[in-house]
């Protein structure tokens, strides 16, 4: 009898824990760790940045376990239209193109498009940037705008934001249109005096986690953790801790 009992006990532990196994959620986060400080990597070799502060914590509230990894950010939605457990979180923003192949989480920041010109540089609104070479990364809302504004024979494209500053600073093109947070991170680490943010913003720019159109119960517990984060003083701090304010 014994022996039946602790046999029977062994059944349920095993089934206990295969079933554990098979109710935790584990999803894949692709990020393009060259935008800080959304994502970049630390002198450890770890993706870090507020975008992964982010996920930690929706992972903490939602019960995901989380697994990160780096590829290109044009690459980004492509991974999330062909895996239902991959999400997009790399500074993406919010717009109606992207929004046919994959979901969006609600918002969780307003980066708003902003201009990096020389200081001593004539361009001070839109209709001054036409026929001007704009740098941008590739694949970005800014991508988007300059085409718009300059036409696509006027836009640099570059892998990363900082490639295009440091031909900004070589004078082989005239602008530099990237989200505003970014901009102020790439200034900081060049500490360049002949560099400025224009006074001009040119769009909105809300960010989003971008999901498998399929997997709508995924994107429904981001949300719901997103709202819990936005009530609970989440963001402010992590305002506080990567812009200062």
């Amino acid at each position: 009898m014994k022996k039946l009992l602790a046999l029977i006990l062994s059944l349920v532990l095993l089934v206990g824990s295969m079933a554990l196994v098979i109710g935790e959620e584990s999803i894949l986060v692709v990020t393009n760790p060259e935008y800080p400080p959304f994502e970049f990597i630390d002198s450890d070799g770890s993706i870090v940045g507020y975008d992964i502060d982010v996920m930690n914590e929706i992972a903490e509230l939602a019960g995901l376990t989380v697994e990160y990894e780096a590829i290109a950010f044009d690459a980004v939605i492509p991974a999330v239209i062909t895996n239902p457990t991959t999400i997009g979180l790399s500074g993406i923003s919010i717009t109606e193109e992207r929004k046919l192949n994959v979901n969006f989480s609600e918002g969780y920041i307003d980066a708003g498009l902003a201009l990096i010109v020389k200081t001593d540089s004539t361009i001070k609104s839109e209709a001054d940037l036409v026929g001007k070479v704009i740098g941008v990364q590739l694949g970005t809302t800014s991508d988007f705008k300059a085409e718009e504004i300059t036409g696509k024979d006027n836009v640099a494209t570059y892998k990363s934001f900082i490639e295009a500053v440091k031909d900004l600073q070589g004078s082989k093109i005239d602008a530099v249109i990237v989200d505003k947070p970014v901009g102020l991170a790439i200034l900081s680490e060049l500490n360049d005096p002949k560099l400025q943010i224009s006074d001009m913003e040119l769009a909105a720019d809300w960010y989003g986690i971008a999901v498998n159109k399929a997997n709508l119960d995924l994107l429904d517990k981001i949300n719901a953790a997103l709202a819990t984060m936005k009530e609970n003083g989440f963001f402010d701090e992590l305002n506080t801790k990567y812009f200062g304010n």
